[in-house]
């Protein structure tokens, strides 16, 4: 993809189109990772801003995700030793990104922290945008006649609860 730049904006700057303008076109949908690494934050600020409603939360976590720190063997897809600090993996010896270990709800967290964003609206990019964009009826709101799968979050994007099928299948302990 091309950079935006100030006199040509490109892709990314067709996010910023209103919903109703003369090419008749709705601004797309786009995905951001706001795991640090992927994006700086004031990058993902600037875009979930610009158009939070098409704004899609995704993460590319790996496998390592949810190990200790350390360097793990590598495999057939990446055959070389990585390196995981943190919610980064990199090619052991380098800083060649493999891929992030950022949970979704972490994610969700960054976003409410970088872009000021209340829950709401950072859950929203987990849920309501994806559904929209899918074209999906039957998830993405707390609604009558919508599936009941859905977690609880605290106000600091915490995560509290997890439901399935309208039951409750994990509580964080205190």
């Amino acid at each position: 993809m091309t950079p935006l730049h100030h006199r040509d904006p490109g892709l990314a700057g067709l996010i910023t189109l209103p919903e109703q303008n003369e090419h008749g076109v709705a601004p797309p949908y786009f995905s951001i990772i706001p795991d640090g690494n992927h994006l700086h934050p004031s990058v993902v600020t600037l875009l979930h801003r610009a158009n939070p409603r098409r704004s899609i939360l995704i993460t590319d976590s790996i496998e390592l995700a949810g190990l200790e720190d350390g360097v793990y063997p590598g495999h057939a897809q990446i055959p070389h030793p990585q390196r995981k600090r943190g919610n980064r993996a990199t090619i052991e010896g380098t800083e060649t990104l493999i891929g992030g270990c950022m949970s979704l709800h972490e994610g969700v967290r960054n976003l409410m922290k970088w872009s000021g964003c209340g829950v709401a609206q950072a859950v929203r990019c987990v849920t309501e945008n994806v559904a929209d964009m899918m074209g999906l009826t039957d998830v993405g709101k707390l609604e009558q006649g919508r599936r009941a799968d859905f977690v609880v979050l605290s106000e600091e994007g915490e995560l509290l609860q997890t439901w399935v099928g309208a039951k409750k299948v994990w509580e964080k302990r205190e």
